[in-house]
């Protein structure tokens, strides 16, 4: 694809948050496209997010969707899948979560991220990894 570079090692947004309250803060310190960005004409469904991430240069993906997303057999080498436990009006909260969430070293680097799929809260993070059955609790850092 022509534009593959371009979303290369980015955090990629799931559609359902705000680009105002998400992405655009997102954006003052990341990479960070929204998945409508990787597909702007078409209505992309939960099933097909993970092959879209794999077609990406290892992303990082955000969403507030549990059903959609915190599923341990989602975990894949190729991207990592950030659910925050947050309504739909607390959204805000993701990038400051987020920069707190990355300090921990199982999610500093995009290479510590690759295979995770982790559940946010506002005060910790609950985490698969691939080919590892445990889940693992960590607390936010401030």
């Amino acid at each position: 694809r022509a534009d593959a570079d371009r979303a290369a090692g980015e955090e990629v947004t799931d559609a359902a948050l705000a680009n105002k309250l998400v992405l655009a803060p997102l954006q003052e310190w990341t990479r960070t496209i929204s998945i409508r960005d990787e597909r702007p004409n078409e209505v992309i469904k939960d099933d097909r997010i993970p092959l879209l991430l794999r077609e990406l240069n290892y992303p990082t993906f955000i969403t507030i969707d549990e059903t959609g997303f915190w599923k341990k057999y989602l975990c894949d080498r190729h991207y990592a899948i950030l659910y925050f436990a947050l309504n739909k009006d607390q959204q805000s909260h993701i990038p400051k979560l987020l920069r707190r969430l990355l300090r921990l070293p199982e999610f500093k680097t995009k290479a510590a991220r690759m295979g995770k799929v982790a559940r946010i809260s506002m005060t910790s993070v609950k985490y698969y990894q691939l080919q590892d059955e445990r889940l693992y609790l960590r607390h936010l850092i401030d």
